[in-house]
């Protein structure tokens, strides 16, 4: 599927980073971080497919180049497609954060812009006995996924340069150099346990 305001990988889609946050697993909540650049000239809006199962909150929008707050809403695929959208398959039910760019985008140029929310998804974000479990298909290029405060990584399905943030929490880094989503399991426990 492809989305007017999305870039497919393989095709410029370098500048786009999403940062997940991973919260204390009991919730099964994790904050996102999306910056991702809108190219399509004349462009008023920018369509984020908001993923089936997750609830969302805590949306905020703001453009990169002036650090003002965007407008947004969330539509179904009926009210995206009126407002512009361009979908060769919308999925039956699929929601979208749309967003209205401060400019609509000028020939040669892009709108860049950062979206923040929090998921809460119990099906990809869960316990297992000790072991906290984070599974998610990873559509973009560069991801980073910051495990929460207290747990050390056992395991990941993808390769990940893992580093420890200031504030003591692991955090990897990984490319999805697939044209398709990567699928990233990622499994961690107490630390200490």
């Amino acid at each position: 599927m492809l989305l007017a305001g999305t870039l497919p990988l393989g095709a410029g889609g370098e500048d786009q980073l999403t940062v997940y946050e991973l919260l204390a697993p009991s919730t099964h909540k994790f904050a996102i971080v999306y910056d991702v650049s809108q190219p399509l000239e004349g462009a008023k809006y920018f369509f984020n497919p908001i993923r089936k199962g997750s609830v969302v909150s805590e949306e905020k929008v703001m453009d990169l180049a002036t650090g003002k707050e965007l407008k947004w809403e969330n539509v179904d695929a009926k009210a995206a497609l009126a407002a512009g959208m361009r979908a060769r398959v919308l999925p039956e039910g699929q929601e979208y954060l749309q967003v209205q760019l401060a400019v609509p985008v000028p020939k040669g140029g892009m709108a860049r812009i950062r979206i923040i929310k929090t998921y809460e998804d119990a099906a990809s974000y869960k316990m297992d006995g000790e072991t906290m479990i984070w599974e998610r298909g990873l559509g973009i290029r560069r991801n980073v996924v910051v495990l929460p405060k207290g747990y050390d990584l056992a395991g990941c399905s993808v390769p990940a340069m893992v580093t420890t943030q200031a504030d003591g929490r692991v955090r990897l880094s990984m490319m999805n150099d697939r044209d398709d989503p990567l699928p990233v399991r990622i499994t961690a426990r107490k630390a200490g346990a």
